[in-house]
């Protein structure tokens, strides 16, 4: 499904990293250092909120730029491409007893994103696809290890944000394309906090395992 793309490769599908949200018995746990980053970014932004709009936004903006994730090497979103890691997971929603074949492809689905969401302008369309396509596919990895009906409306869901944003955003007719400073915070932030849960989702991955 997916050709001339080094990092991912179908075999029918895709290849992929991801996100996810730890459920039964693990706790979703912030470390301090993302804890203190959100923090700060919260505090700016209510300071900002006493000064001259057009200058607390400019602010705002490059708060955004500034919460990107470490060791991340940034990369143009390719919009085909995305388009296809959507075809190719919302496959996935209509056959989710196939998703503990493809843990490997989603790992690296959402490894690409998260390069896209490095690269991206903040705000932007292709920041909000990047980080909706990464939490797609967290979803369906959660899906794969700790099955819930709940795992794939979110997915599905998260599919239909990065749809939107890929093919609408920005554009006369529109979609939910975000354009505020204060959408490149929030997408900033949800991405940093997908980076920790695909850290915990390698842990109960290995404790399953066992």
């Amino acid at each position: 499904m997916v050709n001339n793309y080094d990092d991912v490769h179908c075999g029918g599908h895709f290849r992929s990293a991801v996100i996810y949200t730890l459920n039964g018995g693990f706790c979703l746990r912030i470390s301090g250092a993302l804890f203190l980053t959100i923090l700060f970014a919260v505090g700016y932004m209510l300071y900002l909120a006493g000064r001259d709009a057009t200058s607390s936004l400019d602010a705002v903006a490059a708060v955004a730029t500034d919460l990107r994730e470490a060791g991340v090497t940034g990369r143009t979103l390719d919009r085909d491409l995305a388009l296809q890691l959507i075809g190719a997971m919302e496959s996935l929603l209509d056959t989710p007893n196939t998703l503990p074949d493809h843990i490997a492809d989603l790992k690296t689905i959402a490894a690409t994103a998260a390069a896209w969401a490095d690269a991206a302008p903040s705000p932007s369309p292709e920041l909000r696809a990047a980080v909706a396509i990464r939490k797609a596919a967290g979803e369906l990895r959660a899906q794969a290890t700790r099955p819930s009906t709940a795992h794939l409306m979110r997915a599905r869901r998260y599919l239909e944000v990065a749809s939107d944003a890929i093919q609408y955003g920005g554009t006369v007719s529109g979609g939910p394309g975000p354009g505020l400073a204060t959408d490149a915070v929030r997408d900033r932030l949800d991405n940093l906090q997908q980076s920790q849960q695909e850290r915990y989702q390698e842990l109960d991955e290995e404790l399953n395992q066992q």
